[in-house]
This record gives C-alpha cells, structure tokens and sequence, in this order.
C-alpha cells in the first residue's frame, strides 16, 4: 500500500487583509484547509464523513462546521427526501 503525499498549495493575500489582525500563517492555513473541505461537502465533491476524515476531525465536529457555514452533511434530492419520509412514515405504523 503506497501512501500518497499531501499537497502544497501557496496562496498570497494583500498585506491589507492582515491590518486589523495579525493571523500567523499556520492559523490561516488551517482555516483555508478546513473551508476547502466545507466547499467540497457543499459541491457534492465529497460526502461529509470522507470530508471530515480529510480534515482530521471527528464526523460530529465536522457537521458542526457545516451547519456554521450553512451547509447540509445530507445529499439528498427533493424525491429521495420525499421517499425517506414516506418510508419513515410507513415504519412507524408497524
């Protein structure tokens, strides 16, 4: 089993972006990473739980980011939903 390599990516900022507050650049990649990893759930790139992985973070805690961010841990379209429910509804006449 090979183990792959992780990946540099260089992003330069105005210094204006850091006037107000003085982030070290450690902060501002571990930010720029954990929102790339939000985006991709958001893009239906990646699920959440593969997302969370990624980040390095526990499932619940990950979630947690997304909701902060306005983003569903859930893919599912308007009929799967409708689907769900009925199901669920079905389940609990049993």
């Amino acid at each position: 089993m090979s183990v792959s390599r992780p990946y540099a990516v260089e992003v330069e900022f105005p210094a204006e972006a850091f006037r107000h507050r003085p982030w070290s650049p450690a902060e501002v990649a571990s930010d720029l990473r954990l929102l790339w990893f939000v985006d991709q759930v958001r893009q239906r790139r990646l699920g959440y739980a593969k997302a969370a992985e990624l980040a390095g973070m526990p499932q619940a805690a990950f979630v947690q980011v997304l909701g902060a961010h306005h983003v569903s841990a859930f893919d599912l379209d308007g009929d799967e939903i409708d689907r769900e429910i009925r199901a669920g509804l079905t389940l609990g006449r049993a």
